[in-house]
């Protein structure tokens, strides 16, 4: 999986969209070259409630053959909704929220629990790579710093369910 934040949305019909990528991207596993290998559909739900769907490139690395997605910064993966809802959640936004509370609470769950994590991420990034971030970085850009790094953890949200 890789996130990116230079690209713009084709529309294809009302709530369909093409990404196209304007950034030349690395496997994030051996930073190997890639090359585009099909597309999949990607569905989320945008911060007004309204369910879109992506068409995602699905890229292959010539080394290590690992496959990858091509996910534009607005979606989190393994999630429904939208990297700004998840922030506005996080931060603790009142009120104009596209999902139940029971959704809330699921989503600050998660992220409580992988916070200390992903600061460890960032953290290492930013002593091994010289990355810096923002004091206070958006879930945003945290999420894209950890899934880049390939260490987004995939299965962590089936133990917060129980």
């Amino acid at each position: 999986m890789i996130i990116i934040s230079n690209y713009r949305l084709e529309r294809i019909d009302s709530y369909e969209y093409y990404v196209h990528s304007y950034e030349t991207n690395t496997c994030p596993v051996c930073d190997s070259s890639v090359r585009v290998i099909g597309i999949r559909k990607r569905k989320y739900i945008n911060d007004t409630g309204e369910v879109h769907t992506l068409i995602v490139r699905r890229l292959r690395c010539r080394d290590c053959n690992v496959i990858h997605h091509e996910l534009p910064d607005k979606v989190v993966p393994y999630k429904r909704h939208c990297s700004d809802t998840i922030g506005k959640i996080v931060a603790e936004e009142p009120g104009g929220l596209p999902c139940e509370e029971s959704t809330v609470r699921r989503i600050r769950k998660w992220w409580e629990a992988c916070r200390l994590y992903f600061e460890s991420v960032l953290a290492s990034h930013r002593e091994k790579h010289g990355v810096m971030f923002s004091p206070y970085p958006a879930p945003k850009e945290i999420i894209r710093a950890v899934v880049n790094a390939n260490l987004w953890v995939h299965t962590r949200s089936a133990f917060l369910s129980g």
